[in-house]
């Protein structure tokens, strides 16, 4: 990695916020179909699937996932679906997920993955969202479960988007079929990724054949990835932090990968602690949330052998120091060493990942002065401040920048700077299907404006927030991570804390409203743990808040539980109107 020169003229004490990887990225295959064809011939290792404690472990290699997915590539031709149709792929996570996918692939179709429901909200409402995807996708068939096939007589705006339903029980019988693929190269399009917002008109990421073995060799790379690695994943297989950073990057670059999925983990974390243990892994990636949730609920007892694993990456949501601090220290006992941390940072946009650290440097955290945070100013402060968790440097390939917040197409800023990063490189998307005007406002001039804020600072990439998320309260901004961490350090906090902005229109600025979840169920005691959070954030952050109690799991979250602010406000407004 290189930091960009200083432009002629300026003076040589400034340093743009422009960082270029010096390492090309160079992957073994042009597209994922020759990755698999490849991995297949020689069968290497691939996916230990791991559904439940009552279930035997499905172990399969290379070539079993090849022959499984041509399976799927023989269903989807029997019922007529033609190269360059969508498919809907609506599986937990297991065998018939991971071969749907790449069958749909092996047959020239656009696989279209899709969250499986899981405890997180009801059936109705998750088939409401769905049907905005199918609207958008115009598929020619859904791959889905008996469960859910059954359930789309009760969701009919789902049902008449979609001509032809296959479930994993059509295959009975069902010879593989291996069709020759070659008008398939880098820039057919391989799949489209739609992102996860509930909300508004849902938009598909469309992810070439080029963008995924790009990407996945960037992760190799950076995470010095090789045959002798084992993996460890509960993460959804959906989802791009799951799909193409443990699936795809695993035929990409085969190694053994355990699986299981995500509602094992989310009801029961310790599983996957105890998954990495008795399988030695060396590398398992999560959000920062399951590491706080493996701290607060999970024993190192001294059978959770923890010393083999050299990779602990931690993206797709902000990363906290605090938290990376409690995890090392609680599962020292268990060999964990804190060095094999790394924050990561990536977008569906880019594939998957941007930036990664070195790895086995452990985490960098930097201490800022708070106002002048909110300020656009980055202001190092030892003590007293907040913290921000460096994610190191650009990816195999790519380049990243900052640019000024109010001219997102102006000149990079300086260091130390807080503007809109800017991304470039081999794994960006090729747009967002069929919605021209997103795709316009995202990529421009060559550039991907991610719609996230962060800085550079001594050549490190440093995110402070979401720019859609942020509250601006009589000009100055608040960061809702900030408010969420500093609430959630109380212990009447039991749950999850959820931070956004709402007009006040006496006052003409955003109001600062949080929602925080206890088990508490009565009244006075609520009223007490919100006072508490109020003086909380007040004497911290310095900003008054609204503060709202709601009970335990209340707060709308994603398939893969992280908190979903937008909905949050919108549920609680709601639920204010009908009081």
């Amino acid at each position: 990695m290189r930091h960009d020169s200083t432009p002629p003229g300026e003076p040589l004490t400034v340093r743009r916020a422009l960082l270029e990887s010096a390492v090309p990225v160079s992957p073994p295959h042009a597209t994922l179909v020759g990755a698999l064809e490849a991995a297949a011939h020689d069968d290497a290792p691939l996916f230990s699937f791991h559904l439940g404690t009552n279930t035997p472990v499905d172990v399969r290699g290379a070539r079993a996932i090849r022959d499984g997915a041509a399976r799927w590539t023989a269903a989807l031709v029997s019922a007529g679906v033609r190269r360059g149709d969508r498919v809907l792929v609506l599986l937990g996570a297991g065998p018939d997920f991971v071969e749907a996918f790449l069958g749909a692939m092996l047959g020239g179709f656009i696989p279209v993955p899709l969250a499986a429901p899981l405890t997180f909200g009801g059936m109705e409402k998750h088939l409401e969202h769905l049907a905005r995807i199918a609207e958008s996708a115009e598929p020619a068939a859904l791959i889905t479960s008996p469960r859910i096939a059954t359930a789309l007589a009760t969701a009919p705006a789902l049902r008449e988007r979609v001509p032809r339903v296959i479930v994993p029980g059509d295959l009975v019988g069902m010879a593989p079929m291996h069709i020759p693929t070659p008008s398939v190269d880098a820039s057919t399009t391989a799949f489209l990724q739609y992102t996860s917002g509930t909300t508004g008109r849902p938009k598909g990421v469309i992810v070439s054949h080029g963008a995924i073995v790009a990407n996945a060799s960037a992760i190799a790379t950076g995470a010095q990835l090789t045959s002798s690695d084992v993996g460890a994943s509960w993460l959804p297989p959906f989802h791009d932090m799951g799909l193409v950073g443990v699936l795809l990057t695993a035929v990409c670059h085969p190694y053994p990968v355990h699986v299981m999925p995500p509602e094992r983990f989310i009801m029961r974390p310790h599983v996957w602690l105890d998954l990495i243990g008795a399988k030695g892994a060396t590398i398992a990636a999560a959000p920062n949330f399951a590491y706080a949730l493996c701290t607060a609920k999970v024993e190192p007892t001294p059978e959770r052998r923890l010393d083999r694993w050299r990779a602990a990456l931690n993206g797709a949501e902000p990363v906290h120091a605090e938290t990376l601090d409690r995890f090392a220290e609680r599962f020292a006992p268990c060999g964990f060493k804190r060095e094999a941390f790394l924050p990561v940072y990536g977008l569906a946009e880019m594939t998957l990942a941007v930036a990664f650290p070195p790895l086995g440097g452990g985490y960098e955290s930097l201490g800022v002065d708070r106002e002048e945070l909110a300020e656009g100013r980055v202001v190092p402060r030892a003590t007293g401040g907040g913290s921000l968790v460096s994610v190191g440097g650009p990816v195999a390939g790519t380049t990243i920048g900052v640019r000024p917040s109010d001219d997102p197409d102006g000149a990079f800023v300086s260091e130390d700077v807080v503007g809109e990063i800017v991304v470039r490189g081999p794994s960006c998307m090729g747009g967002y299907f069929r919605n021209e005007e997103a795709t316009a406002l995202a990529l421009r001039n060559g550039w991907l404006h991610t719609g996230d804020l962060g800085f550079v600072h001594d050549g490190k990439l440093f995110i402070s927030g979401r720019a859609k998320e942020l509250v601006v309260i009589s000009g100055r901004n608040v960061y809702p991570s900030d408010v969420e961490l500093v609430a959630g350090r109380l212990s009447s906090v039991q749950g999850t804390v959820a931070a956004f902005g709402r007009f006040d229109a006496k006052a003409g600025t955003e109001a600062l409203v949080v929602a925080v979840e206890s088990r508490t169920t009565d009244d006075a005691e609520r009223t007490r743990i919100a006072a508490e959070v109020r003086g909380e954030l007040l004497g911290v952050l310095g900003f008054p808040a609204e503060v709202h109690v709601v009970g335990y799991g209340a707060l709308p979250r994603t398939t893969s539980g992280k908190i979903r602010r937008r909905e949050c406000a919108a549920w609680l407004e709601a639920k204010r109107a009908a009081t």
